[in-house]
């Protein structure tokens, strides 16, 4: 007996919404328009959310973000609250030269 095998159109995905793509265009194109301008562009109830936001923005997971490495992202915690924060910086630059970078 061979499986049962479905071909379907696949669901949407639950994680994603298509209001945070919208979001995340809309908070692209203001960083665009003030380069190597660091903003606050979310605040999330746990450390590891925010870092993890972060971390997509940098490796250009979050599909507004690409291509990886024209955004710079970190998280920050500022008065009990956790913030992530967002830069664009156009191609991938080395931050080692830049003084406002905190990379190690």
């Amino acid at each position: 007996m061979t499986p049962d095998v479905v071909f379907e159109k696949l669901p949407p995905s639950p994680r994603i919404t298509p209001t945070a793509s919208i979001r995340h265009t809309e908070i692209v194109a203001q960083l665009r328009a003030r380069p190597n301008e660091w903003a606050r562009i979310q605040e999330r109830d746990k450390p590891g959310d925010a870092a993890g936001v972060a971390y997509q923005i940098r490796k250009g997971i979050l599909a507004a973000f690409r291509p990886a490495g024209h955004f710079e992202a970190k998280s920050r915690t500022v008065n009990d609250t956790f913030c992530v924060y967002a830069r664009y910086v156009g191609r991938a630059t080395n931050t080692l030269l830049d003084p406002e970078s905190d990379r190690i």
